[in-house]
């Protein structure tokens, strides 16, 4: 499965020239959202990545090929699943190289600190958006799907700045979450986002193997 990934990394090669830039474009415009602005920028490029993998993929033709090869389905899905880590993890040194030379430069843009609980949040979004979106690339294609994972791209960051205004105060629920020791708070994100990815990757298995090449 690694080599898929691999495959994966080796197909966007131009995405991966332009992330410089995608981040440095995205510091200038989450700088409204200095708590959040390391978070939106590792989900936004991060899930960029994941939406050129799919649109390479069906350029490509991949699935013809791969089916073709004695690659087992679950390995073709799972490498989609797998492929957000590493995604992630090659986003955040880009990004703290990036505010380094802001830093040096002079340049008068402010970056928010990278944290560990900053990666781990984003992480969880991307996982989160990517679940939602997988089923329905793996059912239809990319050709087909790409209208619904704009609109995911999209919303996504529309309904993360529409939460403040429509809950100004967050439900007693969430209170009381955020109130627990943070031991709780993390087991309980991390375990909502394992079961949901978990549902994701089984959907997406059962309609990938309904299509036919």
């Amino acid at each position: 499965m690694i080599y898929l990934v691999l495959k994966d990394l080796m197909l966007q090669k131009r995405m991966l020239s332009m992330m410089f830039l995608y981040i440095v474009l995205f510091s200038f415009t989450f700088q409204s959202i200095p708590d959040g602005q390391f978070i939106a920028i590792l989900v936004a490029v991060s899930y960029m990545f994941v939406m050129m993998g799919c649109a390479w993929e069906d350029k490509n033709n991949s699935d013809v090929l791969w089916n073709s090869l004695p690659v087992s389905r679950w390995q073709i899905v799972g490498s989609k699943y797998l492929s957000i880590l590493a995604y992630v993890a090659m986003v955040v040194p880009v990004y703290w190289f990036v505010s380094a030379a802001f830093t040096l430069l002079r340049i008068p843009v402010s970056t928010a600190p990278i944290t560990w609980w900053g990666i781990g949040a984003a992480m969880a979004v991307v996982f989160l958006i990517s679940s939602f979106y997988l089923p329905v690339f793996f059912a239809l294609g990319y050709t087909k799907s790409r209208y619904w994972n704009f609109l995911l791209f999209f919303g996504t960051f529309s309904f993360g700045s529409l939460i403040p205004k429509v809950l100004p105060e967050p439900p007693s629920w969430l209170q009381n979450l955020q109130n627990a020791p943070m031991e709780i708070f993390w087991a309980c994100f991390s375990g909502v986002v394992v079961l949901i990815v978990a549902i994701s990757f089984f959907v997406s298995l059962l309609l990938y193997g309904r299509r036919e090449f």
